[in-house]
């Protein structure tokens, strides 16, 4: 990723400041008071005009022949290379690889240009307000007393609905669909094709049928949040499905009605939560995993790569792993009733191991 034109390191420096607001600590040392930068490169493969980052103490090593002009790590790797001696230009930081995020965000601003306005093409509801510093794209609809916050950019194709509101410097790519009555926070990123508030699976069992309950909540997603591409999170049946500050998303996850995700939950690919279940804050989803619904985890927990979670024990478990490979119905039923014994088996066999040995004694003395 190249920008327009060099800067000086001390300007991206500033710049990783300011995006971080000032929590990531950061100091330049050595000869950099010449080298200016157009970009970030890997260590491998860097240029005089780059900046490289070592997040993994493992390639240490490829920093005595980086051609970066900078090199980003921490001050115990600095010291293992160079002891006190600061021969070329680095960055001292406790966290290269959220520095290199910071970083990367300041370069993708600058290579991106933005344009407020509305785009003839758009449609724009009289009841709508827009405000005059966001940006709306060719083919997009915003319907009836939407609001569109300062610096929001709606990509081509995105549709808001009827009474949404979406925060400032929040960007919607194209084809996303925030349906009607969400409410949408700040700095929050909608990839192309997600879909925020589409009805709950909703439907009461009537003499053989299934009849609709419609879904009349909404959705709340709070500053911060990234949610991936064609990803689905369903409005509430009566009150709002919520999406906690700062949590990510990733592409193809389905987030059923009525769920409360905490503050900087992160979901991988594929995962799904059935409807009501509460996820504490600094949750970690992995990629496929199945969560029942009505369920409530507790904050700080690690659920594992395609692990289905039916129940949450009652004791302080922070992980929760483990997956069958597919078998016949009975077969699986019967694994999963012997994985569920077997701790309590474990200690069944430690037990007659000990009363064998016992009675081995018991011979070997009489």
């Amino acid at each position: 990723m190249q920008v327009r034109q060099a800067y000086p390191i001390e300007m991206l420096v500033a710049a990783v400041t300011r995006q971080s607001h000032g929590r990531l600590a950061q100091e330049l040392v050595g000869p950099y008071q010449d080298v200016a930068v157009r970009s970030v490169g890997s260590l491998s493969h860097a240029k005089p005009d780059e900046v490289a980052f070592l997040a993994n103490s493992k390639y240490i090593d490829e920093v005595k022949t980086c051609q970066a002009g900078v090199v980003v790590l921490r001050a115990a790797d600095k010291e293992k290379l160079f002891g006190a001696d600061n021969p070329r230009a680095m960055i001292i930081t406790p966290d290269p690889y959220a520095w290199f995020a910071f970083a990367l965000q300041v370069v993708q601003a600058m290579l991106e240009t933005f344009e407020s306005g509305i785009h003839p093409q758009a449609h724009v509801a009289m009841t709508a307000k827009v405000d005059p510093t966001a940006r709306v794209d060719a083919g997009a609809v915003v319907e009836d007393h939407a609001v569109v916050g300062a610096h929001a950019w709606i990509g081509a194709g995105s549709v808001v609905g009827a009474r949404t509101v979406i925060g400032e410097s929040t960007r919607l790519h194209p084809n996303v669909t925030i349906a009607h009555d969400c409410k949408v926070g700040a700095r929050c990123i909608f990839q192309p094709g997600c879909v925020i508030g589409g009805d709950g699976f909703g439907f009461a069992p009537f003499e053989g049928t299934w009849v609709k309950i419609p879904q009349i909540g909404g959705v709340t997603i709070e500053d911060d949040v990234e949610i991936g591409a064609n990803t689905c999170v369903d409005r509430g049946a009566l009150e709002d499905t919520v999406i906690g500050a700062g949590s990510k998303i990733d592409n193809l996850i389905q987030i059923a009605h009525n769920c409360k995700l905490g503050r900087h939950c992160v979901m991988a690919g594929a995962a799904s939560i059935a409807g009501s279940t509460t996820l504490g804050d600094h949750v970690i989803v992995g990629g496929a995993a199945n969560i029942n619904g009505h369920i409530k985890i507790p904050s700080d927990t690690t659920i594992g790569p395609a692990t289905t979670v039916t129940a949450w024990p009652k004791d302080d478990t922070k992980l929760m792993m483990g997956f069958f490979p597919a078998m016949p119905n009975r077969d699986y039923e019967r694994a999963a009733v012997l994985v569920r014994r077997l701790p309590e088996i474990r200690k069944q066999i430690k037990a007659l191991e000990s009363a064998v040995e016992q009675l081995k004694t018991k011979e070997e003395g009489q």
